[in-house]
């Protein structure tokens, strides 16, 4: 699959099932380090609202794509926890990144500093009050990976929670209440 046919496939009309099917038509080309490299390298010959269409709708197949088949996602592992994820700035695309990361922290181990980076990265975004609520979310849940391998991230736990409970919406609430906060409950 070529980039000009992954820009095509990715830039279609929106339709229901958009995300599984662009999944299914790359892991069928075998072009999972295609779709990586497209969404995460910067291509300033693309008008940027295509480039955010682009990194979005990517980003969604390709969390697509790792939760379907983490083995066609592997060769990419590395390079996303080093690069791809402290180096994502857009906003629709975090969140994605944010849910393969939780799950990346669960099954490898990446080397100390380049967890230290994943930790900050995250920190960043849920400091960040124009963050989107499903980013902070995603956000905390690594940084919650993180707790206990990354000890700066274990000192600002109680108030990273105090943070999100200030003014948090309803999403955030339940977050708090099933995952969070329990964490708190079990150490006492």
């Amino acid at each position: 699959m070529t980039r000009d046919e992954l820009i095509t496939l990715l830039s279609e009309r929106w339709q229901e099932h958009f995300a599984d099917e662009a999944a299914s038509r790359i892991l069928d080309a075998e072009a999972v380090g295609d779709l990586y490299r497209l969404i995460t390298s910067p291509w300033a010959e693309i008008p940027k609202p295509l480039r955010h269409k682009l990194l979005f709708r990517g980003a969604y197949v390709l969390e697509r794509i790792y939760f379907r088949d983490r083995s066609a996602f592997a060769p990419c592992a590395e390079d996303f926890c080093c690069s791809a994820f402290p180096a994502c700035t857009d906003p629709s695309a975090r969140r994605h990144f944010g849910k393969i990361m939780v799950d990346l922290l669960e099954h490898a181990g990446p080397d100390a500093p380049t967890l230290d980076r994943i930790a900050e990265t995250a920190a960043e975004w849920v400091a960040d009050p124009s963050a989107k609520i499903a980013v902070r979310i995603w956000a905390v849940e690594v940084l919650k990976r993180c707790r206990g391998r990354v000890a700066w991230v274990e000192e600002i736990w109680n108030d990273l929670l105090e943070l999100q409970s200030a003014g948090a919406t309803p999403g955030i609430e339940s977050r708090m209440r099933r995952s969070w906060r329990a964490d708190r409950s079990a150490e006492a």
